[in-house]
């Protein structure tokens, strides 16, 4: 009786529409265009995912059954062995992993122990930082000495003063260096290790000393070139009050297990489309995650409604014209490589490729999604906008503030229609990458709500008359400009990290 009245709910969302495909009161006009089955097959799919979907329970599976999936490890691979299970035992077809080779793998050896020494002793709440080398045997111990500008510039002005010391950099250092992007960003850091600092620390943690993990892998997967530690968030502001009065020194020692050269691998599934043209839908997440917590939100919920939607998509019934395929990323957290290394690998076919559909904010409920600046886009959104209206979501965004901060990036830079599942992150980012992120802060509602979202946008897609132009080289710049982020993508050009 439930699963009737929702289906009538988002039914009657649609059908009480005065005209589904007119142009619209705020002058955006529908660009999909779908018929009478396939708008009944969206009503069927999106009451599908609310009353029996499954995201929740695939969430808690990776989060607590499996827990922390750090890029390389063995419970990184566990992950891929269940989403391949899982793909395989619902009925999906082309179900494989494609394997890429990260630099190093890292994982913890051994707990971290801090310490401020001058001017009184007293504990520090520390972690190593993702992809840091060990301390050498007896740790590090040196004065701190902060630096407030994390650029290059910076760095070699203070030279002197790095030279032998442990150098803290905090929120208010990283957002002055993040304005040149974020491989200057890394240079910088790789700066204070060439001017001779014993150690780094990051103290960009939130409250109740939580640690918040980075990775400094300069995108690539390599290690830093100092041993860094992440430091909570009152102990950072302890050592700065005391710098201001006089010298600080801290000493701490970690010990890290690094692997190098370690293929880690991305899982692929599809759902074949009836058009037979090869044309294709991708609705991507990554299955990585940092290992303080158990990687609920960031990103356990995105990787399970990339899987909550296949699911949805056989259990239903419903043919989507063209195919869908379902892909779970590694090495999202040092710097979308999983994602860049798949478009690299199917650069080839990337020209059938109609739209990329990524989650990856958490699980608050749904207020629609990012389309990154492009109007066709958000035409398409307009298309079935009753429908995401009766999941709440559905707004449109064109911030770029995420732009290069998740997986579609690899996608959107090579002019394939793409976009980020919008959530609110004012809860998303108190617990991520910290030990809180953990599955009692999923709402099974809320997650639902994004997992119908992105089920009936991306079936949409693939079910459609019709498909947007994918865009040219000149386009993907204006788009950028547009956004606010071409300075971000220039960045990464000349560091070598995305490909155009």
């Amino acid at each position: 009786m439930r699963k009737q009245r929702v289906s009538l709910f988002l039914g009657l969302a649609l059908v009480c529409s005065p005209c589904l495909l007119a142009q619209t009161a705020d002058g955006v006009k529908p660009t999909l265009t779908l018929d009478a089955a396939a708008q009944q097959d969206l009503i069927h799919l999106g009451g599908q995912m609310m009353m029996a979907g499954k995201a929740y329970e695939y969430d808690r599976e990776l989060s607590d059954d499996i827990g922390p999936r750090l890029t390389g490890s063995a419970n990184y691979g566990k992950a891929t062995d269940w989403a391949v299970a899982e793909f395989r035992r619902l009925g999906l077809s082309n179900v494989h992993k494609e394997g890429w080779t990260i630099p190093a793998a890292w994982e913890p050896e051994t707990l971290a122990t801090a310490s401020m020494i001058l001017p009184h002793e007293q504990r520090l709440h520390l972690e190593s930082e993702g992809w840091s080398p060990s301390t050498p045997p007896g740790g590090v111990r040196g004065s701190v000495f902060y630096l407030d500008d994390l650029t290059v510039e910076s760095v070699r002005s203070h030279a002197a003063a790095i030279h032998g010391a442990i150098v803290l950099v905090d929120g208010e250092s990283v957002d002055r260096g993040i304005e040149g992007g974020f491989g200057k960003l890394f240079d910088a850091l790789h700066e204070i290790g060439t001017q001779g600092a014993k150690g780094l620390i990051l103290g960009i943690g939130t409250t109740n000393n939580a640690p918040s993990f980075v990775g400094l892998t300069a995108f690539d997967g390599s290690l830093t070139n100092l041993p860094s530690g992440n430091l909570g968030l009152e102990d950072t502001l302890l050592l700065k009050r005391l710098l201001q009065r006089g010298p600080v020194e801290v000493e701490y020692s970690f010990k890290n297990r690094i692997r190098e050269n370690v293929t880690v691998n991305n899982v692929v599934a599809e759902i074949p489309g009836t058009d037979g043209t090869g044309d294709y839908v991708l609705i991507g997440g990554h299955l990585d995650s940092w290992h303080p917590g158990t990687g609920a939100q960031d990103n356990g919920t995105g990787a399970a409604t990339v899987v909550a939607v296949a699911q949805a998509v056989m259990a239903s019934g419903v043919k989507p014209k063209r195919t869908m395929r379902f892909v779970l990323f590694g090495g999202e957290e040092q710097g979308t490589i999983g994602s860049i290394r798949y478009a690299e690998k199917h650069a080839g076919e990337m020209n059938r490729c109609v739209g990329v559909f990524v989650t990856d904010t958490g699980a608050q409920a749904p207020k629609g999604w990012y389309d990154f600046g492009r109007s066709d886009e958000a035409g398409a959104l307009k298309t079935i906008q009753p429908l995401l209206d009766s999941l709440g979501a559905g707004s449109v965004s064109d911030n770029g503030q995420f732009t290069f901060e998740t997986d579609e990036s690899a996608f959107l830079v090579k002019g394939v229609p793409a976009f980020v599942l919008w959530t609110p992150v004012d809860q998303y980012f108190k617990i991520h990458h910290k030990p809180s992120d953990t599955f009692d802060k999923v709402n099974q509602r809320d997650l639902n709500l994004g997992a119908a979202t992105v089920g009936v946008t991306a079936f949409a897609f693939a079910d459609a008359g019709n498909t947007l132009p994918q865009y040219t080289a000149k386009q993907v710049i204006d788009q950028l400009k547009t956004v606010k982020a071409y300075g971000q993508y220039e960045d990464l050009l000349q560091h070598h990290v995305l490909q155009p």
